[in-house]
């Protein structure tokens, strides 16, 4: 059992923490957007006055989580920053037809792993606004369709539409380097410097719960003709990512080197993406179950394979683990029943955070699961904070 009181330092830490993190810019300045609303950033240091789009959702589960625990102002205050992270990244696709990977000027040609509907989700069940929730909706609806579902006819460079109703990474210039920048794992031997080239099965995964949301949604808002039309289309996702993507020799669900018409066979946690989404037959979650095995250490779970890997070193790779990925992997396994196996690995990432702050008196970006330290670094130095850690 997860005991409250043995983490009762790190707690405290992270909740005068925040304010560190959080920050308020209205107006553009240099090279970062204006946002409307207050904001956490992953840290105070390389990320200052940053808002991502992929730790947003991550920093607002925790956000909304922690409010629950501070009374009825505590739980205003956190629930207004969460409520306002939402409508700023709604604010940015209003003004630029994108929401960024984050608010700088030289982002607009990237996006990142798209949560925004598991975010509006979120701040609904706290807040349960109508009139909130179909603008929200209606914001989501579009980036679906015309960014993640978009192609040469939509009037842009990039094309994320390009296989069988599934999509891919693309950035503005259709380069491999910032595609791979797009999907947050910047960067991985995952795809083996083609990023174009891969149809991944965390963001289809992450599209497909964009559909069954919107049909959530629409079926709360009362319009049947739309959450049915999500619905079908979600269907007919889930049956291409079924075709496609899961290996049932070996039991697995893998990315798609459409260019070359086969599986990519890498290892990485993005393929319990959809134990997340709840894609996955109970049958195929208990087949993937069997790949822990493959990332499990004595600090959580590693990214990804452990061999394999590109000869320079990526951080999104073995040996490090990220608080987020940790956090999708415990939530698809309880989705599908698999609780003590959620609450081992949950343990071990707890308690490796826990060793580290005691040791650093800090919480960091990412960890070595192997070697039980902060993670090793790529492309800028270690950042301490942490948003999504903290979350």
């Amino acid at each position: 059992m997860l005991i409250k009181n043995d983490y009762i330092e790190c707690l405290d830490y992270i909740k005068n923490y925040w304010e560190e993190i959080t920050f308020l810019e209205t107006k553009d300045r240099g090279v970062h957007i204006g946002l409307p609303n207050r904001f956490i950033s992953p840290s105070n240091d390389v990320f200052s006055g940053d808002q991502f789009y992929w730790d947003s959702y991550f920093i607002i589960l925790g956000l909304l989580a922690e409010g629950v625990t501070l009374g009825k102002l505590g739980k205003s205050k956190r629930l207004n920053l969460a409520k306002g992270m939402v409508d700023n990244l709604t604010y940015l696709f209003k003004r630029f037809g994108i929401i960024p990977s984050r608010n700088r000027f030289y982002n607009l040609g990237i996006s990142q792993l798209p949560f925004l509907t598991s975010m509006i989700l979120e701040i609904y069940k706290f807040s349960p606004n109508k009139t909130w929730l179909k603008a929200s909706a209606k914001i989501a609806e579009e980036e679906l369709k015309v960014y993640w579902m978009g192609n040469m006819g939509n009037g842009k460079v990039e094309e994320h539409l390009v296989y069988e109703g599934l999509s891919r990474y693309c950035d503005h210039y259709i380069v491999h380097h910032t595609a791979e920048q797009e999907s947050g794992w910047d960067m991985t031997s995952r795809f083996k410097n083609r990023c174009l080239d891969f149809i991944p099965i965390d963001l289809n995964s992450c599209l497909y719960k964009y559909e069954t949301d919107l049909a959530a949604i629409y079926k709360i808002l009362g319009e049947k003709v739309k959450a049915n039309q999500f619905l079908k289309q979600a269907k007919k996702r889930k049956e291409k990512i079924i075709k496609l993507m899961f290996n049932f020799k070996k039991g697995f669900f893998f990315d798609y080197d459409y260019i070359q018409k086969k599986q990519s066979g890498f290892y990485s946690l993005a393929g319990f993406y959809p134990l997340w989404a709840e894609i996955a037959s109970t049958k195929e979650a208990k087949k993937a179950l069997k790949a822990l095995e493959i990332f499990e250490y004595d600090g959580g779970l590693a990214n990804t394979q452990k061999s394999g890997l590109l000869k320079d070193f990526r951080q999104w790779d073995y040996p490090n683990g990220w608080a987020n990925q940790q956090w999708i992997v415990i939530k698809g396994l309880l989705n599908y029943g698999f609780k003590e196996d959620a609450l081992r690995i949950a343990r071990k990432w707890l308690a490796l955070n826990k060793k580290v702050f005691l040791k650093t008196g800090k919480f960091w970006e990412k960890y070595n699961v192997v070697g039980l330290d902060v993670g090793l670094e790529d492309r800028y130095r270690n950042q301490s904070g942490f948003g999504w850690t903290n979350a």
